[in-house]
């Protein structure tokens, strides 16, 4: 929840549109800041690669392919195996170089990769391989979402999986619910499947978070989902955006020229704007 709110007078592109489709991290972006989603998807700032980014890359293609397995054939010895094939040629991709030798996230990733044998028995899950990395593509109360499911599984319950490199959500967890329950709308809308359980599975923190899916529960991701897309729409056509301030704005690479936090930040969209976020280098322009 923010600690104040103001609303934000912006220059937009001539051409400025917002995105056709609508993923969850687009939402939970607009949700956290609407300045920053002005930033991000009109404008086309970009904040580049992480570590934890490149980290979260490698641990779901590892976990992938090792689900891609025969039961049998899923050993902690074949994971590892899997972390040394896809590390290597994932760390080779132009926006991932720069970590090729991070040894503090490479030990991170082999410490999810092993996790996941403690939260779980990978020989014993029945997952077929169509059911990994799962695209949905579906419109929800007029909004064309769009996302990718880690895991679906349907031998005991229909339950829909994600999985989290990063630490555990705490007082957070059913904000970070909101992910799985919209996959669970959209696997009911888009292939007519009545999920029965969501879980996130918080690699890391050895965690794992699992939540039975009532209808009243989908009906409100699905509201909450039209309403940013309505939110955004308005927006957009007023050319006027809410910044949030909030504790995230310290780690927000868009604080210096936000007029909620810096009264001298030149107007949002202009070319004064513009050219002090690319001189500090945090951003750049996709």
């Amino acid at each position: 929840m923010a600690d104040r709110e103001m609303r934000c007078d912006v220059i937009q592109p001539s051409n400025a549109t917002l995105p056709r489709r609508v993923s969850y991290s687009q939402m939970s972006l607009y949700n956290q800041c609407g300045l920053k989603y002005f930033f991000s998807y009109l404008v086309g700032f970009k904040e580049p690669p992480t570590a934890a980014l490149a980290g979260g890359s490698i641990t779901h293609e590892v976990i992938e392919n090792l689900y891609k397995e025969p039961a049998e054939a899923r050993t902690m010895q074949r994971a590892i195996d899997l972390l040394r094939e896809h590390g290597q040629r994932i760390l080779t991709k132009p926006e991932y170089a720069s970590f090729a030798d991070d040894n503090i996230m490479k030990q991170s990733v082999r410490e999810a990769v092993e996790n996941l044998f403690k939260l779980e028995e990978p020989t014993e899950l029945v997952v077929l391989p169509e059911h990994l990395e799962m695209n949905v593509d579906v419109t929800i109360n007029g909004v064309h979402f769009f996302g990718q499911v880690d895991r679906y599984t349907d031998s005991d319950k229909k339950r829909v999986a994600d999985y989290k490199t990063g630490k555990s959500p705490g007082r957070f967890v059913e904000d970070k619910l909101t992910q799985p329950f919209l996959y669970a709308l959209a696997f009911k809308e888009q292939h007519g499947i009545d999920v029965d359980e969501v879980e996130l599975i918080y690699l890391n923190a050895r965690e794992r978070v699992t939540r039975e899916v009532k209808p009243a529960l989908l009906t409100k991701v699905g509201e909450e989902l039209a309403e940013m897309r309505a939110g955004s729409e308005k927006d957009i056509a007023a050319s006027t955006w809410t910044a949030k301030l909030h504790k995230l704005c310290d780690w927000c690479a868009y604080k210096p020229v936000c007029p909620a936090n810096n009264m001298d930040a030149p107007q949002p969209g202009t070319e004064a704007s513009e050219a002090q976020l690319l001189t500090i280098g945090k951003v750049f322009k996709k």
